[in-house]
């Protein structure tokens, strides 16, 4: 999919005052961050490191992780199609609905996809393919699978390949990290992304970990200097200054309960829970096309029309919180279309 995800202002002559399409934190990218890349722009007269060997190094002892565990990437969805090379003809389960790199990954290099509903995921499933790819937080619906239950699933189907997707993980409560387990999982391998909660998407940064056994497969399908000078300077300032990227999660998810309370009560739209700072809401008048094109003609407003996702419907839309003048503005537009 080229087309069709969030974030696609690029599309659109209407300039965007407010961007809810994208689930990357709102908060803008650190100054420190723009004052290191700007003074290390000299650098891009040379190549990279061919391996991201350094930043790998850094990032696993960051995560505790054993040498070899892990894996930088120009951002997570490298690490989806790599994954899915690697295993090739693979048969794969998609706990949907979900990212959809994930089905076009494996649908590219030749995997059978079957689909297994996230509602009907539980603890005791089993599966009969060789692959299941779940995104913990899930993206676009927000729901979480506490780490006890996740590894009876995996202790559950040890002749399975887990890919277990965290780009989400700092911007929950309701669920932990699975990497501090992973040294005692070999049958999984985890993503990991640099860009939600640092805001650098357009650098394209990430990693994956795995024991080296099952992860060195993947690594023998990358290319040599995958990851830009400055996407790894990022990824270096980033593990030398951890604090500046910490993000208020409590405050986001109590501005994310106020803004989901305010859109419940108009009933011309269903509003889906969430476990995150990101949520689907279904409108029941027209459809998730129109009311995002409604929203960028009339205000400016960009939104996610979910309805691509598999599972979900022509209604389907996906909102992630934004500042409190943002989520107002919203709220002032969504009533404005209940009335049209």
């Amino acid at each position: 999919m080229i087309q069709g995800h969030g974030d696609d202002a690029y599309q659109f002559d209407r300039p965007i005052v407010a961007d809810f399409s994208s689930n990357v934190w709102y908060g803008g990218v650190q100054p420190g961050l723009v004052q290191h890349l700007t003074a290390r722009l000299k650098n891009i007269d040379h190549y990279p490191d061919a391996g991201a060997f350094k930043l790998q190094a850094m990032i696993e002892r960051e995560a505790g992780l054993l040498p070899g565990m892990a894996m930088v990437t120009n951002g997570g969805t490298e690490a989806i199609y790599l994954i899915a090379q690697a295993f090739s003809g693979a048969t794969t389960t998609v706990v949907a609905p979900t990212f959809a790199e994930y089905a076009d990954a494996c649908h590219m290099h030749r995997h059978k996809v079957d689909y297994l509903l996230w509602d009907k995921l539980t603890d005791d499933t089993r599966f009969l393919t060789d692959m299941v790819f779940i995104c913990n937080p899930n993206n676009p619906a927000g729901q979480t699978m506490q780490p006890a239950a996740l590894k009876r699933l995996i202790d559950g189907n040890m002749g399975v390949t887990f890919v277990i997707d965290e780009a989400y993980i700092r911007f929950t409560r309701d669920t932990e990290s699975i990497l501090p387990q992973l040294k005692q999982l070999p049958n999984v391998l985890v993503l990991c992304s640099l860009t939600k909660t640092c805001c650098i998407p357009g650098l394209r940064l990430g990693w994956v970990a795995g024991q080296a056994s099952l992860l060195d497969k993947v690594r023998a399908f990358r290319m040599p200097w995958a990851v830009n000078s400055l996407a790894l300077e990022a990824g270096y300032y980033i593990m030398e200054n951890p604090a500046q990227f910490e993000v208020p999660v409590d405050d986001l998810l109590a501005a994310t309960f106020r803004l989901r309370e305010e859109l419940k009560r108009m009933p011309e739209f269903n509003v889906l829970s969430s476990k995150t700072h990101y949520f689907l809401f279904e409108t029941l008048t027209g459809t998730a096309a129109a009311l995002k094109a409604w929203l960028i003609e009339h205000y400016g407003i960009l939104i996610r029309d979910a309805s691509n996702f598999y599972g979900l419907e022509q209604g389907h839309c996906r909102i992630a919180c934004q500042q409190e003048k943002d989520n107002q503005l919203l709220i002032t537009a969504l009533k404005k279309w209940t009335l049209s």
